[in-house]
């Protein structure tokens, strides 16, 4: 069985078992999104988690997908690189409870790069808005091309032929400290193993590793409808060097969320992302600081499920996608 039929057959089974609720699905988390961008997605950047543990036995599954639009373009005098393509990243999310305010979790990627449709929409988006559009209406529409140049010559390029396949499967362990009932804290640690290759951009062929602290509010002051979220985490990579750039051994990243309850059954968020540079490297693309504005909602459907759907800006150009649309199916067994 192709790993997209094993998709398939998890998201119906997502939607058609019978199995009563465990745990009541929450709704106050964060986006699980993160910098979607070819040449970072490799490093296995972990997405923000909620602070919330599920209790002993129960499951929570996830089916995450992020359609990212890249167009960036830099260069030096030793250095070009150009992403011009699209990019669906799908992933499926297993959380299980272990008891003692403790989690396991499997993230599973499949990520597709193609030319993709949506050029003609960003160009238009742009245009009414009157914002820049970098020079897309200056080469062919739906193109794929990832390119990294060195001193005039090709260190690594992807396209213009589409490439489907398994990213690096991640484990994590987690555990909450607070168990106050409106604010709580907790850590995560984890593993990326490289099952992906570098050859279509689906994994750097390196372990790396990762740990978070998370802080979450769910009545912040005198707001008792708003909620806060926060997650600050490091990343060790064991990449030495990559499309003959040398690459940072840490990288120090965040998430820091608001949401509003509008409802019991839906809350409206709006999140910044932002990690330090994965390469050392002069071009923005490579060697800047990424920050990224996620905004969005979720949506409870009875007690069992939920659905998230986000749209992802790239604050800091040039550092991550123009744009990610991110929608997102969760269960608790």
């Amino acid at each position: 069985m192709q790993s997209k039929d094993i998709f398939k057959t998890v998201i119906m089974a997502l939607l058609i078992c019978s199995t009563s609720a465990k745990a009541e699905i929450s709704i106050a988390g964060p986006f699980a999104v993160s910098n979607f961008s070819p040449l970072v997605k490799i490093h296995g950047l972990p997405a923000p988690r909620s602070v919330k543990i599920l209790p002993k036995g129960a499951l929570e599954g996830t089916i995450h997908a992020s359609l990212s639009s890249n167009f960036s373009k830099g260069m030096n005098k030793k250095q070009s690189v150009i992403l011009d393509g699209e990019t669906l990243n799908t992933e499926l999310t297993i959380d299980l409870g272990i008891g003692n305010d403790a989690e396991l979790s499997l993230v599973i990627p499949y990520l597709k790069h193609s030319g993709g449709n949506l050029d003609a929409f960003i160009e238009n988006w742009h245009s009414f808005f009157g914002l820049p559009n970098g020079g897309r209406s200056l080469v062919k529409k739906n193109r794929l091309l990832y390119q990294v140049q060195n001193n005039g010559k090709e260190s690594f390029t992807l396209g213009p032929t589409q490439t489907v396949a398994l990213g690096d499967i991640s484990f994590t362990f987690s555990k909450k400290f607070s168990g106050r009932k409106s604010r709580r804290v907790g850590i995560s640690a984890g593993v990326n193993f490289p099952s992906g290759k570098l050859s279509n951009l689906s994994g750097s062929e390196f372990t790396s590793f990762f740990s978070m602290a998370h802080y979450s509010n769910q009545t912040v002051s005198r707001f008792p409808r708003l909620h806060f979220n926060q997650t600050l985490g490091i990343l060790k990579n064991n990449a030495d060097e990559l499309f003959e750039t040398k690459v940072k051994g840490l990288v120090f990243f965040g998430s820091s969320q608001i949401g509003w309850r509008i409802k019991e059954s839906l809350n409206l968020k709006a999140q910044i992302d932002y990690h330090t540079p994965f390469y050392s490297s002069d071009l923005r693309q490579l060697g800047n600081t990424s920050v990224q504005l996620v905004l969005g909602g979720t949506v409870k459907v009875g007690k069992a499920f939920a659905l998230d759907l986000s749209l992802s800006e790239d604050i800091a150009t040039d550092t991550a996608p123009d744009v990610t649309f991110t929608l997102g199916l969760r269960r608790t067994f």
